[in-house]
């Protein structure tokens, strides 16, 4: 079902006058630049309306809502004529889109092992997918099938404290009609969440809200020399967006060559740990922070169930949402944990024994062997952002044991440093709830920040 009437709901048909302002609000160079073209009626675009967890693709096409509470693929038969005759030129993917409201996550799902990897978050005014914007139809395909997911608002985000009781699990389940059992591990929280969401006792109105983009602003981008300055900017954001990725293989050898330098032979579990924690650095790869908007997921509604449903009183109920780290402005932490593993590569750990603590004294002194090297002027890396990285972050380990060396900072400061751990949106939270520093996440943690400029007096 596509209507012209904006309730947000399903999926809207639009022109650019009716969505100029909004574009603006979010990417207004992009805005500007189509406003100079000025797009008649026949280049029309598509608001989609997804709720929290609704799945919005994979890499075998796009699903989209009906408006009556269930979704369609593309590449279904039963697609409306007029979505297929403006966006089914994305049917073996994803039409070019937009971002308007809330965030999307791109995540691996592994569900053998009980965890996803989060991969990237689409904010506000961020494009996708550009392989739709810059490829050609004769282009080889590198991308494996069935590996990316996307989801409405955050997937990979859990609760901090435990969850799992069964007998306070019972109160949800009766509350708001949920027949899941009680999560097991980290990776099932999403699912109680989303149950929550979609109680029929509630009525959350969260979406995010995506921008499809009809064949016709595609076709023209590429056939348009009018258009050819827009087509430039998008170049120039995809560029940008996949630095990294086109860099890695020298910062790979970098690694390596510090390695056979400082004649290091580390658990190769830990050096991809390391190397994952760079990335982050990078803000390539998301870490996780506490959840404090409404950005990724309705975090108040989810709040004040596990409150005044779930009776959770003794622990604040911090609820860890995936997020990229901004390096180069910003100085609030993200966080990565060796209990709750997100690399990208799975190299085995070579000491099954070891233990958490050790892991993270082997991996803290890797750290610190890595950025001594990168920061040194003489290295390959010098003058790259790697190398700018090592200078102007700094990463602290966290966990509930101490350590001969004072290494390790004790898991219950991180509320102390970060008071975003304390962050409650529900008024009726209580006053006498604490972090929950015995959470697993904390006890093996590693904090990515910023070292704060010095401010120089004349």
């Amino acid at each position: 079902m596509v209507t012209e009437f904006d309730e947000r709901n399903g999926v809207v048909q639009v022109s650019w006058s009716d969505i100029r302002k909004r574009v603006a609000n979010v990417e207004p160079q992009f805005a500007e630049m189509v406003d100079q073209l000025n797009p008649d009626q026949s280049f029309p675009l598509f608001l989609v309306y997804l709720p929290y967890g609704a799945l919005k693709g994979d890499t075998k096409s796009s699903y989209l809502p009906d408006g009556k509470g269930r979704y369609y693929r593309l590449s279904d038969p039963a697609v409306p004529k007029e979505i297929i005759k403006h966006l089914g030129y994305g049917i073996g993917g994803s039409p070019m889109g937009m971002v308007l409201e809330k965030q999307l996550e791109y995540f691996i799902d592994f569900k053998h092992k009980g965890i996803t990897i989060p991969w990237l978050i689409y904010s506000p005014g961020h494009f996708f997918p550009f392989s739709t914007i810059l490829g050609c139809d004769s282009d080889p395909i590198y991308a494996p099938n069935g590996l990316l997911t996307v989801t409405s608002g955050a997937r990979s985000t859990f609760m901090l404290p435990n969850i799992g009781c069964n007998t306070h699990h019972a109160n949800l389940k009766r509350d708001f009609n949920i027949q899941r059992q009680a999560p097991k591990s980290l990776y099932d929280h999403w699912f109680v969440f989303k149950d929550i969401i979609e109680s029929n006792t509630l009525d959350c109105q969260w979406r995010s809200c995506l921008l499809y983009f009809s064949e016709k602003w595609v076709k023209t981008l590429h056939v348009d020399k009018a258009w050819m300055k827009l087509k430039l900017y998008l170049h120039e954001a995809a560029w940008q967006k996949f630095a990294y990725e086109r860099n890695r293989v020298y910062y790979d050898i970098a690694f390596s060559i510090i390695q056979e330098k400082r004649n290091l032979k580390p658990n190769p579990y830990l050096t991809d740990t390391a190397r994952h924690l760079f990335a982050t650095a990078l803000g390539a790869v998301p870490g996780y922070v506490p959840a404090c908007d409404e950005e990724a997921l309705p975090v108040k509604v989810i709040q004040r169930a596990f409150i005044d449903s779930y009776g959770l009183k003794k622990y604040v109920p911090t609820i860890m949402q995936p997020s990229h780290f901004n390096g180069g402005q910003q100085h609030s932490p993200v966080y990565y944990s060796l209990q709750h593993p997100a690399t990208r590569v799975f190299s085995p750990k070579s000491r099954e024994v070891s233990s958490t603590l050790a892991e993270m004294l082997e991996l803290e002194y890797l750290m610190r062997i890595f950025c001594e090297e990168l920061s040194d002027n003489a290295n390959v890396c010098s003058d790259t952002v790697i190398g700018e990285i090592a200078k102007s972050v700094i990463f602290n380990y966290y966990h509930n044991k101490s350590d001969r060396h004072h290494i390790m900072t004790q898991s219950s400061d991180i509320s102390t440093t970060d008071p975003r751990f304390a962050f409650v949106q529900y008024s009726r939270a209580s006053t006498k709830a604490v972090f929950a520093s015995d959470a697993p996440f904390v006890r093996g943690c590693i904090s990515i920040k910023r070292i704060k400029s010095k401010v120089h007096n004349d």
